[in-house]
């Protein structure tokens, strides 16, 4: 008797740490900006994915030219941590990441590029939760002197995952969030006073109503 009432009290608190935890394998995708190598979690609509979360990484010297390789082909890039608390990588908690990169998504026939692969977790560009707003509008974050990404608000499915490179000036009084114009996804055209550079990313798969 005294077991079952035990476990009473304590299952809305298992339940309530279970729904609230991150820890999983988060997938990234990974883009090059410039110089700069980018990270941006997979992000999915519900869940303890629901998180757009954006980030500088840096690997190894030694694994750098895998990644060279992989971004000159102009390829998908994807990375599979081992399992990790999302939360504690956002906190800065987590200095490195540590698994395999592929060449393609990962879940879908993805080729295997690199085991072992260790990325330095750096500067956090976005860190924004996945909620059900109206779609079209997108975060402005600055990455290099000059350029920004424009990365979309996913919102109301269906929805989608985008970013894109752009040429952007007066960094210090870009806003935070733009609206990207009737064309959705953006193509080769971006909202003034921005200049396209490139199209990074985009999902619309994981998104569909």
């Amino acid at each position: 008797m005294i077991r079952w009432l035990v476990l009473l009290f304590l299952s809305p608190i298992v339940l309530a740490h279970q729904e609230h935890s991150t820890f999983g394998v988060h997938g990234l995708v990974i883009m090059q900006v410039d110089s700069k190598v980018i990270a941006s979690h997979l992000p999915m609509p519900r869940g303890m994915h629901a998180r757009q979360f954006v980030f500088e990484v840096k690997p190894t010297p030694a694994l750098a030219p895998i990644f060279e390789r992989l971004f000159k082909s102009q390829v998908l890039v994807t990375f599979v941590p081992r399992a990790f608390e999302l939360n504690k990588l956002r906190l800065g908690d987590i200095p490195a990441l540590s698994g395999s990169v592929y060449q393609g998504h990962f879940e879908r026939d993805g080729k295997l590029a690199g085991k072992n692969v260790t990325l330095e977790v750096g500067k956090v560009i976005l860190d924004e939760p996945v909620t059900p707003v109206k779609n079209g509008y997108f975060y402005v974050r600055p990455v290099t002197r000059g350029h920004c990404l424009l990365i979309h608000r996913i919102g109301h499915l269906p929805s989608f995952d985008q970013l894109v490179q752009v040429k952007c000036h007066h960094q210090n009084a870009l806003p935070a969030l733009i609206h990207g114009g009737a064309r959705l996804p953006l193509t080769g055209q971006v909202p003034v006073p921005y200049k396209f550079v490139n199209a990074l990313y985009l999902e619309t798969q994981d998104f569909d109503e």
